[in-house]
């Protein structure tokens, strides 16, 4: 007991930490989030308008030290964790954002990191911070700025939010191109250059002469996602009116509901939301009373410690196949490392091989729906392959999402 007290002490005190930290860089970097509109609101916007503007009304989500100090002194070791993990979360992103730029810099790159660009967007203050832009000059002049994302695993697709704000990005710095819209700090957050053009800040800063005009500058941004040993990089994307209209009328939907809301003019859950299923809602700080999730409320201690069994047990089985999975790669890898094709290994009470499997084989339908198509005609092989089609039965699926309180 004496032993479980002194280590969550231990965390709760890293647990302040991380929330402090959090809180002195953002207002170095940021500034205060709630006096614009920045392109993580307006990439949210894009999938959730409800969750973008509750974020810029309630600007003050992270807990406070002396909450923590409280759930430490009542023992609620469960929140102090949650709240420990949700900050790992947020915070990794940052200190990948350092190693990455010590490797841009190694490489000799010419490199700014996070290039502010601060508008007024008819009444609409806006404010796109860049991760990173590299530059560089010559008879090819080029800019590429990189959005980066820590993530647990690499998605398969990027999120439309991650899209959204780097198309904001490419938009904003074409369209302002040649406008003194362009600040950077140094890393103790004190203004290096302020109220400079995009030409005018990279000459000051890197003595490289790029054109006046955007259009004779191979300008691309990309969207470099990060996983703890795995990495991709999402692109190319280029600079997209159509997609610069849409986060310029995002930003001011934000704004002016964000006065509405608190004007009172306007109730928080009257705002679209996000409907059907979306992954980031089970990172939503606003689901807990988001009109998606209204439901019927149960005082039963027994169901809510039947749920909570339940989500541990999953916890478990998810934390068990990724042991699993780690354990038969390391010995995988160690097979193959002994050079060995087909023979067994044997061990005191075990022997064990790698042998390569044929894939599983499957029906393509789209590649048989041409084939008919070129036999017997689209409209024939249509119906044909509708015939011989079958549907499994419907089958109930359990849904399951911890509401959040913190």
């Amino acid at each position: 007991m004496e032993s479980e007290i002194k280590s969550m002490g231990l965390l709760t005190q890293l647990a302040k930490g991380l929330l402090a930290h959090s809180k002195i860089e953002t207002k170095k970097q940021l500034g205060d989030r709630s006096k614009y509109i920045g392109m993580s609101d307006i990439g949210k916007g894009a999938e959730c308008m409800r969750a973008a503007v509750a974020n810029k009304v309630n600007c003050e989500m992270h807990p406070k030290a002396e909450e923590l100090q409280k759930f430490f002194a009542q023992k609620d070791y469960a929140k102090i964790q949650a709240i420990l993990n949700k900050e790992l979360i947020l915070q990794r992103g940052h200190w990948l954002e350092t190693g990455v730029m010590q490797a841009f810099k190694a490489n000799g790159a010419k490199i700014f990191s996070q290039l502010e660009i601060d508008i007024d967007d008819n009444g609409t203050p806006i404010k796109a911070h860049l991760d990173f832009v590299l530059v560089w000059g010559g008879k090819h002049p080029a800019v590429r700025i990189l959005e980066l994302k820590s993530t647990e695993n690499i998605p398969k697709n990027l999120y439309t939010a991650y899209e959204t704000q780097l198309y904001g990005q490419l938009g904003f710095l074409s369209k302002f191109w040649n406008s003194p819209n362009f600040n950077i700090k140094s890393e103790t957050g004190q203004n290096l250059f302020t109220n400079l053009s995009f030409p005018e800040i990279v000459r000051k800063s890197f003595n490289i002469n790029v054109s006046d005009d955007p259009k004779n500058v191979d300008i691309e941004g990309w969207v470099l996602c990060l996983a703890m040993s795995d990495a991709k990089a999402f692109g190319p994307y280029k600079p997209n009116e159509t997609m610069l209209n849409f986060c310029r009328k995002t930003a001011k939907t934000i704004w002016d509901s964000t006065e509405a809301v608190k004007t009172k003019r306007l109730r928080l859950n009257d705002i679209e939301y996000c409907e059907g299923f979306h992954p980031l809602c089970d990172w939503c700080s606003h689901a807990e009373d988001c009109p998606k999730f209204k439901s019927v409320e149960i005082k039963d201690p027994v169901c809510n410690e039947i749920l909570s069994e339940l989500e541990t047990l999953k916890d478990q089985k998810s934390k068990l196949e990724k042991e699993i999975a780690e354990s038969e790669k390391r010995v995988k890898d160690f097979y193959h490392r002994n050079g060995i094709v087909k023979d067994w290994i044997s061990t005191e009470d075990y022997r064990f091989k790698c042998s390569e499997v044929d894939g599983r084989k499957s029906l393509d339908e789209s590649l048989l729906t041409a084939e008919l198509s070129k036999l017997i005609g689209a409209k024939k092989g249509a119906s044909l392959l509708e015939a011989v089609s079958k549907k499994g039965e419907p089958y109930e699926r359990l849904y399951i999402n911890k509401i959040s309180k913190i």
